[in-house]
């Protein structure tokens, strides 16, 4: 895992966890002091953070506020997105892979299944099951070429924790760990199985599993929901 990736992990947990407040002000430098590093991994992560609704610009643009949300607000834009990504599943799924597009997928599939032949995840293997969801996903929502449906996703995942590459975890805590290894394992499956739908061309299948497979995401949300409900609010 990369320097970079370790303080977008860091700052998301520090909002889940209330050590950043909705409604405070983050900046760089603070925030480099305190983590003791440079602000150029700082910069980074709160960019990323951006995009993905956590914290949004101040009025001057000098930093960042962290936004409020509730545990709600996530599963609700979670399920959103399991709507428009299985119409886009439905879409490719009609329309056919192409070969380059086939190959992507199964690269994705064939990735995943290498992190979990081992039985458990080591400490870089949830950044690296993010990485590979988000390309499975953005792949699926791409191939659609339905210029409406990206439109709305992007809004979508504007709200926290909603996006395909948005991630939480808690190697501290070993009973989350195990029990994220099955949700994380169990969306794997997930994937082949909608990729198989979408070679045979099985439309609707491949849109019922794409729905489905939202639902992963809620579950490992749910992983975090005494940290997240301390912070935010019981759903």
């Amino acid at each position: 895992m990369s320097r970079h990736q370790q303080i977008v992990l860091k700052l998301r947990e520090m909002i889940v966890s209330g050590a950043l407040r909705p409604g405070e002000r983050v900046t760089e430098i603070p925030i480099a002091e305190q983590l003791g590093v440079s602000r150029t991994p700082v910069r980074y992560a709160l960019g990323i953070l951006s995009r993905e609704g956590l914290v949004v610009p101040t009025d001057n643009r000098r930093g960042f506020v962290v936004r409020e949300f509730t545990l709600k607000d996530i599963v609700d834009a979670i399920r959103v997105r399991g709507l428009l990504e299985g119409m886009a599943a439905h879409d490719l799924a009609r329309a056919g892979l192409t070969p380059a597009l086939e190959s992507d997928l199964r690269a994705c599939v064939e990735e995943g299944a290498r992190l979990f032949v081992k039985g458990h995840l080591d400490d870089e293997d949830g950044v690296a099951w993010t990485d590979l969801n988000g390309r499975f996903h953005d792949l699926i929502v791409g191939g659609s070429a339905n210029k409406a449906l990206t439109h709305a996703l992007q809004i979508n995942d504007k709200v926290p924790f909603a996006s395909a590459k948005a991630f939480l975890d808690d190697r501290s805590d070993v009973e989350v760990v195990r029990r994220q290894f099955d949700v994380l394992y169990l969306a794997q499956r997930q994937h082949e199985a909608i990729f198989q739908a979408l070679r045979t061309g099985e439309s609707s299948r491949a849109e019922a599993l794409m729905r489905e497979h939202s639902y992963a995401a809620i579950d490992n949300i749910r992983l975090f929901q005494s940290a997240l409900s301390q912070q935010i609010g019981a759903l």
